[in-house]
């Protein structure tokens, strides 16, 4: 029972803090390059203790993520694994594909395949299309990037029925920093909007506004080490009726690099 209940609390810590967190094969805002080992969960920037391993990455020969799991985590020590992605690659490095395994005890093998995302790109190698699929409920969706000017303008996301569901606007500086994104509904309603802010070519601070009276409702401060790598992302949730929570994240490379 005391291991059912400890997968039980940590499965929701991954679930309230999954807002925290980007895909790090995603997250390469001008950082340094090295890599990343793991993303640790804390209580707030004064905790010397994580609550939780959000997620641990492993790499291949050619240094590309292999892996990433998020652990079980109880009194310190890993006991078991929530689930964990498996990341294919194209010939020319770029992601194709990463599959997503569950745990679940009534598998054979323990985990069940919940989601899979698929990546395709032009031949200039931008990323088009990204396509995600539940096996199991057999549902899709759909992301298309749309870009202009060698900057992307446009995320249009797509529902099991291939109908418009939202998008997001993106808008550059002159140098070519993206500054602002305007969430829209299918109708064309603004929903929210988030601004940016740097220190050089480093994105320290991302303020995220309601669009109906432009209420702030999150502050997400990022910290960097002297190499460009983001080691703390500290995210605050200021409403009331948010969904997701505040949380710091912390991270970890290996030092190899």
């Amino acid at each position: 029972m005391k291991a059912n209940l400890a997968l039980i609390e940590t499965c929701c810590l991954i679930i309230l803090f999954s807002s925290c967190q980007k895909d790090f094969s995603e997250f390469k805002l001008n950082q340094g390059n090295a890599k990343l080992k793991q993303i640790l969960l804390f209580a707030s920037l004064d905790s010397e203790k994580p609550i939780s391993i959000v997620e641990e990455y492993e790499y291949d020969e050619k240094g590309r993520i292999s892996k990433s799991s998020s652990p079980m985590y109880q009194d310190g020590v890993i006991v078991g694994t929530i689930k964990y992605n498996l990341y294919e690659y194209s010939s020319s490095d770029q992601p194709t594909k990463i599959i997503n395994f569950n745990a679940n005890l009534n598998s054979p093998t323990g985990f069940i395949n919940l989601k899979n995302t698929t990546y395709t790109y032009s031949n200039n190698g931008r990323k088009e299309k990204e396509s995600i699929e539940y096996p199991i409920a057999g549902l899709k969706e759909s992301f298309i990037y749309t870009y202009q000017n060698n900057q992307l303008v446009k995320i249009t996301k797509y529902n099991n029925k291939n109908e418009l569901e939202s998008y997001i606007e993106n808008q550059y500086d002159k140098s070519g920093k993206l500054i602002k994104e305007s969430s829209f509904a299918f109708d064309g309603k603004c929903t929210f909007y988030t601004i940016h802010t740097y220190s050089g070519l480093l994105q320290t601070k991302s303020e995220v506004y309601l669009k109906q009276g432009d209420e702030k409702i999150r502050l997400i401060n990022r910290t960097f080490d002297n190499n460009n790598n983001l080691i703390i992302l500290d995210q605050d949730e200021l409403s009331m009726f948010s969904s997701a929570m505040s949380c710091v994240l912390r991270y970890k490379y290996y030092e190899d690099i």
